[in-house]
């Protein structure tokens, strides 16, 4: 190989280099920007008082938008009031296009323990909500002589609605279910305050169906689903 022949390799090669660095440059760039500008709309759109971040997880996402898309994109956001209640909201959507549509997805809202007892309309004498290896579990006292317990519930949901339901109860060192509180007389006030609650999830934005609830490490999480077409919230402007 001629030393002509190699200069020339080695220019080629620092050439090819140098554009491939320049297009990583600018779909970082405008990745960065399609991310800053998704997160502006997300936070109008979903009123979050806290931090909102947006990830675009498709590979060169942001040359992409260069031709109409943006694809995958991965929204979170905490503080998000809806009616009465304040959460902490992800949404994943897939295929979102620069005009705002997209082919569907999920979306979670996990609400604090905090709220979920108080949305449980004061729940046997001060029972207050959290979980257990995944179950959800209710403490604190129960009957007139304000005896402790703890109590563990199921979550099941209808397309507007999340109801708990107290399965068991630990008293007095013993377990036994709730449903048994029928046979004991004297335990009528008790069985009345362990009676199921249930919770209105509504006034959802066009295109999103509630489908289930879990209780999970740090609140009870709500779980919808996302039509595809328009992104929720849209206001009629692009990504």
């Amino acid at each position: 190989m001629t030393s002509n022949r190699r200069t020339m390799i080695r220019i080629l090669a620092g050439v090819t280099v140098a554009l491939a660095g320049l297009a990583c440059g600018a779909d970082l760039l405008v990745e960065h920007r399609t991310e800053a500008q998704v997160a502006a709309r997300a936070s109008h759109s979903l009123k979050a008082r806290g931090p909102v971040h947006v990830d675009l997880t498709t590979p060169l996402a942001g040359l992409r938008t260069l031709g109409g898309e943006v694809g995958d994109i991965d929204v979170s956001a905490e503080g998000v009031r809806h009616q009465d209640t304040t959460a902490d909201v992800s949404v994943r959507l897939k295929d979102v296009t620069t005009d705002g549509d997209s082919a569907g997805g999920t979306a979670t809202a996990t609400v604090g323990y905090d709220q979920v007892t108080r949305r449980l309309d004061a729940l046997g004498d001060g029972l207050t909500a959290g979980a257990d290896n995944g179950d959800l579990i209710l403490r604190g006292s129960v009957g007139q002589l304000g005896l402790p317990v703890t109590v563990r519930a199921k979550v099941s949901t209808t397309a507007h609605a999340f109801t708990i339901t107290p399965t068991t109860l630990d008293i007095l060192g013993r377990s036994m279910s709730v449903d048994d509180l029928a046979s004991l007389p004297a335990a009528s006030g008790l069985r009345d305050e362990l009676a199921p609650r249930t919770v209105p999830v509504t006034g959802l934005p066009q295109g999103v169906a509630f489908t289930s609830a879990r209780a999970g490490d740090h609140g009870l999480v709500l779980a919808f689903s996302i039509a595809a077409g328009p992104t929720p919230g849209r206001d009629g402007g692009a990504v």
